[in-house]
C-alpha cells in the first residue's frame, strides 16, 4: 500500500516541475528581445494620436484683470519611441475688442513630446517646441515659443481624455503688433480635450538571439552549475 506522504511528495514534486517549466517559458520570451526592449522599449498607446480639444487663453497675463478667450484645437500626434512622439497643432481662438477685419488669431505649433509611463494608463507628459501666431488676415504676424505639462488617461484601449497648461512666449518680429501691445510678450493656455489612438501597439520589434549571443535564458540556464 502506498503511504499518503509519499503520495504528497510526488505531487509536490509535479506541481514544482509546472512551475519550473512555466518559468523558463517566461524567460525565453523575454530573451528574444534585449532586457531593456522587454522593461521600457514598449506601451500600451499606438503610435498615433488624433487630438481635439477645447481650452481656454489668458492673453495678457494679468490675474489681477484677466483677458480670456476661448479657442479649439486640432492635434496630430507621432510617436518615434515609447516614450517621444513630434506633433503639429493648429488653434483657432477670437479676439475681442482688437481693430482687426476678421477679429481672430490663428495659432500654428511644433512640439516634441516626451510620454513619462507610457505603459500606465494614467501619463503626464511635457512638451517643447516652436510655432507662429497670426491674425486670421495673416497681417498681424510673430514667432513664438512654447513649452507644457499634461495629463493622458486612457478610458478605452483607443480613446483618453487629456488636459494641459501651456505658456507661450512671443517674439516681436513685426514691430507694433496689436497682439504683442496686449499680450506683453506671454500668454498662457488651458486645454482639455480626447486622444483617439490610431494603429498599431507601439513597442519595439522582438529581435531573435544569435546562436552565440548572451541572453537572459541562456546567462541563467537552470539545473547547470
Amino acid at each position: 500500500m502506498i503511504k499518503p506522504t509519499i503520495v504528497k511528495h510526488v505531487l509536490l514534486n509535479v506541481m514544482l516541475l509546472f512551475s519550473i517549466q512555466s518559468f523558463t517559458q517566461e524567460l525565453t520570451d523575454i530573451g528574444d528581445n534585449p532586457v531593456s526592449d522587454s522593461v521600457s522599449n514598449s506601451s500600451i498607446r499606438t503610435k498615433n494620436i488624433i487630438m481635439v480639444g477645447v481650452g481656454s487663453t489668458l492673453l495678457n497675463g494679468k490675474l489681477s484683470s484677466p483677458d480670456y478667450e476661448n479657442f479649439i484645437q486640432l492635434q496630430l500626434k507621432r510617436f518615434i519611441s515609447p516614450n517621444f512622439n513630434v506633433n503639429g497643432n493648429l488653434k483657432k481662438f477670437d479676439i475681442k475688442n482688437y481693430d482687426f477685419h476678421t477679429n481672430g488669431f490663428l495659432s500654428g505649433d511644433l512640439n516634441i513630446e516626451w510620454y513619462v509611463c507610457p505603459n500606465n494608463k494614467l501619463t503626464p507628459y511635457t512638451y517643447l517646441g516652436v510655432g507662429l501666431l497670426t491674425s486670421n488676415n495673416f497681417e498681424d504676424q510673430n514667432y513664438k515659443v512654447q513649452g507644457g505639462l499634461g495629463l493622458d488617461y486612457l478610458i478605452t484601449d483607443n480613446i483618453a481624455v487629456t488636459g494641459s497648461i501651456e505658456a507661450n512666449y512671443i517674439y516681436d518680429e513685426q514691430k507694433g503688433s496689436q497682439l504683442m501691445q496686449e499680450a506683453d510678450h506671454l500668454y498662457f493656455n488651458a486645454l482639455i480635450g480626447l486622444h483617439f489612438y490610431v494603429g498599431n501597439i507601439n513597442k519595439q520589434p522582438k529581435r531573435k538571439i544569435k546562436k552565440n549571443e548572451t541572453s537572459v535564458i541562456n546567462s541563467n540556464l537552470i539545473g547547470v552549475n
